[in-house]
């Protein structure tokens, strides 16, 4: 009885311990369900470390976890990547089983430079890879992504300041050109946060030889590093024109403040290495300085535009364009204005672009055309120009337009180009006055209401019928002496209350006035004459002799030198700048100037000399 009571109880325990550890299991199967998943564990690398121009880096990016999404690759300006292989395995990390896959991507260089890979999740830390330029050992390099070390397109690589702290590089898409055709350029300024204190002006071209249109704002902003030191890469972009043949080497000069540290070379050098250079700047022994960075030389060989073959319609205009033409309205009375446009789109210098569009067509009047531009870039290089012309029918009917010609100057393919739009046809109907009842006339020429038509015709008025005179009352001698003794009184007046100096200086302001428009009538008289060379020269002799006597200086003193130093960067002063340098290229292209330039250039020159006059 015993044996069997001890048999029984062993029973007992080993069904509780069972049933507790199923519970048990029950329990965690549950909890495991319940719980959230694990973030994914991310893990790059890449190998090797440094390479030349002309070899691949491999990147891995290990995912481990529950959740595992495709990695989305960096961007890296001057760095190619490409997924070349994709790894699934499973690891187990303390007990747990975890998918981990492996994906293998290609890196390959485009430029020389230190390069910092960013982060693919936001545990993992950033990969340096240093790049070589191409059949060069490991040593530093110094070159940022965008920015050849060595000579190419921009030419001459980069050009640390004295102190290391900023750069300017000029580069260019093209090296060969032709006069007056808009060539795409980057201007790109790397500072050192800490070491340049602040940016005292824009990029500024040394030579006189080149337009410049206005620099894209703001400029484009990068971090990067160089040679393991932060920079702030800024980018701006334009466009330059050449005003004349010959071969160039252009500069681009930045005006800085840099910090210069008091403390030795040696010193500095091991203490940048060691800290935060920003702060030893910040807070260390400085001085503030104010520099020119200046760029490396580019070179640019330019060809002046071919004479064989010049259309009679070419104006100037470098690049490749479309035309169009449309009319305000297909239906109009005769005498009735309409507005006759046409769009010239593509890619190009648009100061260049110009047409006077009709010329003495038969039945039509003609009036000169007005233009507007709308650039679809930031540098004003692809855009619309759009010319406006006024016309006016004489007879009514069934009316064509002709077709309107337009010439320019390829320069990919080296040759000109003539485009033509399609002729517009317009329906004129007779005006009011031609469809007009006429009064009836009786035999004896007595009309309406018994006055006599006759009477009324200029050339048979009857005598006293009218009066004596048809020159107004203020202009007949007798009322002459009248305004004569007003002036002289005021002149009296204003000699005694204001004295003589006082009176003479409104006398020479309105003399040059008077210059002014004189030579503004003989600009005119030069653009009908088509003599290019004589109008500018004309126009920048006025503005030098405005701006001399403005400046307190001769006008031969008024030199393009001059107009850097003293005009602000704004539109007026730019196109100033501008007229002065079309001057000099009139001397060498001698090409004819048509009505919109005149219109245009003779505006600046107007509010030039009359606004900016003292």
């Amino acid at each position: 009885m015993r044996r069997k009571s001890r048999t029984r109880t062993g029973d007992m325990s080993t069904l509780h311990v069972l049933r507790a550890g199923l519970i048990a299991g029950i329990v965690a199967c549950l909890l495991a369900a319940s719980a959230p998943a694990a973030a994914p564990v991310v893990e790059e690398s890449i190998a090797p470390a440094q390479i030349s121009i002309g070899e691949s880096a491999q990147l891995r990016i290990k995912s481990s976890g529950s959740d595992v999404q495709p990695p989305a690759l960096p961007v890296v300006p001057g760095l190619e990547f490409r997924v070349v292989e994709q790894l699934q395995g499973v690891e187990i990390i303390h007990g747990a089983t975890l998918a981990t896959t492996t994906t293998v991507v290609r890196v390959t260089p485009q430029v020389a430079g230190t390069f910092i890979i960013p982060q693919i999740a936001a545990k993992s830390q950033p990969l340096m890879l240093r790049v070589n330029p191409a059949n060069v050992g490991g040593g530093p390099s110094v070159a940022t992504p965008g920015i050849s070390a060595g000579t190419g397109v921009g030419g001459g690589g980069i050009h640390m300041t004295e102190d290391g702290s900023a750069f300017v590089k000029l580069s260019a898409d093209r090296r060969e050109v032709y006069v007056g055709e808009s060539v795409p350029i980057a201007i790109e300024l790397g500072v050192r946060p800490g070491a340049v204190s602040s940016l005292n002006g824009l990029p500024a071209l040394t030579g006189n030889d080149f337009t410049l249109n206005n620099l894209s704002r703001p400029p484009d902003r990068q971090e990067t590093f160089i040679d393991g030191m932060p920079f702030v890469l800024l980018t701006w972009h334009t466009v330059l024109a050449p005003v004349k043949p010959g071969n160039f080497s252009l500069t681009v000069e930045v005006p800085l403040t840099v910090r210069l540290s008091t403390r030795p070379k040696r010193e500095a050098q091991l203490e940048d290495q060691l800290g935060d250079p920003f702060m030893q700047r910040r807070f260390g022994a400085t001085v503030k300085k104010d520099i020119k960075a200046r760029s490396p030389p580019l070179d640019l060989a330019v060809s002046a535009l071919p004479t064989e073959d010049q259309p009679p319609e070419f104006s100037g205009a470098v690049g490749t364009f479309k035309i169009s033409s449309d009319i305000s309205s297909a239906a109009a009375a005769a005498g009735d204005p309409l507005t006759l446009r046409m769009h010239v789109t593509g890619e190009g210098n648009f100061d260049r672009v110009d047409s006077t569009m009709l010329e003495h067509v038969e039945h039509w009047k003609t009036y000169p055309p007005t233009s507007s531009f709308k650039p679809s870039d930031a540098i004003g290089l692809k855009g619309e120009k759009i010319f406006e012309q006024p016309v006016v029918a004489s007879i009514p009917g069934a009316q064509w337009l002709p077709a309107v010609t337009f010439a320019y100057f390829d320069p990919a393919a080296r040759r000109y180009e003539t485009v033509r739009t399609a002729p517009l046809s317009v329906t004129i109907s007779p005006s009011a006055a031609d469809t007009a009842p006429t009064a009836p006339k009786t035999a004896s020429g007595i009309g309406v209401a018994g006055i006599s038509l006759a009477a009324l015709h200029p050339d048979r008025a009857a005598p006293g019928a009218f009066a004596r005179s048809l020159m107004p009352l203020y202009l007949q001698p007798r009322f002459l002496a009248l305004p004569t003794l007003l002036t002289l009184m005021l002149t009296w007046f204003r000699l005694r209350g204001r004295g003589d100096e006082s009176f003479r200086a409104p006398l020479r302001d309105r003399r040059r006035s008077q210059a002014a428009r004189r030579t503004l009538a003989q600009m005119e008289d030069a653009a009908r004459a088509g003599d290019n060379a004589r109008f500018f020269a004309l126009a920048r002799r006025t503005l030098q002799e405005t701006l001399a006597v403005r400046w307190q200086m001769t006008p031969e003193q008024v030199t393009t030198e001059e107009l850097d130093a003293r005009l602000d960067r704004d539109e007026d002063g730019e196109e100033i700048r501008r007229l002065f340098a079309l001057a000099d290229e009139a001397e060498y292209a001698g090409q004819g100037l048509t009505g919109t330039d005149l219109s245009r250039w003779t505006h600046i020159v107007h509010r030039g000399t009359l606004e900016r006059a003292p």
